[in-house]
């Protein structure tokens, strides 16, 4: 049901998924397990160091 979501946005808006000039990292494991998260303008070190996202569920 989530896969193909993008984290962050609104599950009811017109088009919910990926857009095709965006780039995105899946999700893996946790409460946001699945979603995709927008890197789009991330530089080569951002991506490889790595993120801890923080959410209201843990």
């Amino acid at each position: 049901m989530l896969r193909g979501r993008i984290c962050g946005e609104d599950h009811d808006q017109s088009l919910p998924g990926p857009k095709t000039v965006r780039t995105y990292a899946e999700l893996v494991g946790g409460p946001l397990d699945s979603l995709l998260l927008d890197i789009t303008g991330w530089s080569a070190d951002e991506i490889e160091t790595g993120v801890a996202l923080m959410t209201e569920i843990g």
